[in-house]
């Protein structure tokens, strides 16, 4: 019995090696490591210099720096807040007249890989539609982003007095459709 014993041990000695060693490989792979693992949209984008248009009329506009982290294309589809029935990616464009209008980003905003993209009154901007209510200088407004994949992210900015760049909407994106749902 003990050289079978002995044997049996001395058996299991290299599987038990064997084991010891394949084991990280096995849980690596089986959990994934933060690194292999596809990174949402919203992971791969920074917002700096963050503000808000304060305003006492339906609507009102958000403006800053979107930077895209990533190797690859993201797109800003709308969003939500608690101040606002709809949050919308709005652009600025060339109508039949050669004036320029603003008017909902077909398709959402995109952003390639490794860029930034300036949000600005005149040009792309978040538009903030169907106001529940004054947007004062001073104030923060909370709001979250969503992106082509679903995913999203939420920043807070605060709402500075501004005068310039009141765009005209272009036909069919007019102001009374801001409160058509709220």
């Amino acid at each position: 019995m003990y050289s079978i014993s002995f044997t049996t041990r001395r058996a299991h000695r290299p599987l038990a090696v064997l084991v010891a060693l394949a084991l990280p490989l096995a849980v690596a792979t089986a959990c994934g490591s933060s690194e292999d693992a596809p990174a949402t949209q919203s992971d791969s984008v920074s917002i700096t210099d963050r503000w808000v248009k304060a305003s006492d009329s339906d609507m009102t506009a958000a403006f800053g720096t979107v930077t895209n982290t990533s190797d690859r294309e993201v797109t800003l589809t709308g969003g939500d807040t608690d101040v606002a029935a709809r949050v919308e990616m709005h652009e600025m464009a060339p109508t039949g007249d050669g004036t320029m209008a603003m008017r909902q980003v077909d398709g959402g905003l995109k952003i390639g890989g490794g860029q930034a993209v300036s949000l600005e009154p005149g040009g792309n901007h978040i538009m903030l539609m169907g106001l529940k209510g004054p947007i004062g200088a001073g104030e923060t407004v909370t709001i979250t982003l969503r992106f082509g994949d679903g995913s999203t992210t939420e920043f807070v900015a605060q709402a500075r007095d501004f005068r310039g760049a009141n765009e005209e909407y272009a036909p069919g994106h007019g102001s009374s459709d801001a409160n058509s749902d709220g």
